[in-house]
């Protein structure tokens, strides 16, 4: 069900890290990283979907941020891919997280790495201000 390099506990690892970053666990997934030597950060899902990743797309701003630099500060790959050649910050600029975009770009994100279908997290954040453009204020 999910990959992860190096010793056989790394699955496992895996899930109880990603099931802590969804519950809002961060003890769990510190104690989680520190236990496994911080080898699952850049672990992928099936989907090869990161911890990172998965943390920028939680609903939860303070929850979302927390993780992100939690895990970042643990060593994850801010430039890591998932399995559609997608980034973190892609993800975050496609869900309007501008909190996790500052994020990562403090921690030097590359916004022009491009995904399978051509596209940039810059592109990602441009059709995601045209969503929003009905709620947009003009003076």
């Amino acid at each position: 069900m999910l990959k992860a390099p190096g010793k056989s506990n790394g699955k496992t690892g895996t899930k109880i890290l990603l099931d802590a970053i969804s519950k809002d666990k961060v003890h769990l997934a510190r104690f989680v990283l520190d236990a496994l030597d911080g080898e699952i950060v850049d672990s992928k899902t099936e989907g090869a979907q990161t911890p990172l990743i998965s943390s920028v797309l939680l609903p939860d701003a303070q929850a979302r941020c927390k993780f992100a630099e939690l895990l970042l500060h643990r060593g994850a790959s801010v430039n890591c891919r998932d399995g559609n050649g997608r980034t973190a910050l892609s993800h975050a600029c496609e869900q309007g997280h501008l909190d996790a975009v500052k994020i990562l770009v403090r921690n030097s994100a590359d916004p022009e790495i491009v995904d399978s279908w051509g596209n940039t997290a810059l592109m990602y954040a441009a059709v995601a201000v045209l969503h929003l453009h009905p709620y947009l204020k003009y003076k």
